[in-house]
């Protein structure tokens, strides 16, 4: 990623013996103007037509398939005073460029009474404190 954090595929991870996953597939990325997070399922290459007056017929774009976490539930973040962002995992896929991936994120999974009284399984976000001033220097 373009401030050096390296980030994993579900795909690779369950190669690797249990011991050894260190879970660096959840994301940050910008999709459709929004910032959103979700859990790379993998990475490819693929050939697209090149445009008019390239040399080469074909030209490649890296791309990541990520599984989507939902927004963050509105009601929690604001009894919160915005510092827990509580998510879940949605039946919903994305198809989209690496470079629009900012960085890695934790999602730390956590069960929740929510203020209407049911208990949902949930994932809360845990970002890598001072990770957003340390881009300024970075294009």
């Amino acid at each position: 990623l373009p401030n050096r954090q390296i980030a994993q595929s579900l795909w690779r991870e369950r190669l690797k013996p249990v011991t050894q996953v260190r879970i660096s597939r959840n994301v940050k990325f910008i999709y459709g103007a929004q910032e959103q997070f979700g859990e790379v399922q993998y990475f490819t290459r693929l050939a697209m037509d090149a445009t008019e007056g390239a040399n080469e017929a074909w030209q490649f774009e890296d791309i990541a398939l990520v599984h989507l976490y939902s927004p963050p539930n509105e009601l929690l973040l604001k009894k919160s005073s915005h510092t827990l962002i509580s998510s879940k995992l949605v039946d919903e896929l994305a198809v989209m460029h690496v470079k629009s991936i900012k960085s890695m994120v934790g999602m730390i999974p956590h069960r929740l009474r929510l203020p209407s009284g049911i208990t949902e399984d949930r994932f809360f976000l845990m970002e890598k404190l001072g990770l957003d001033i340390s881009q300024l220097g970075i294009l």
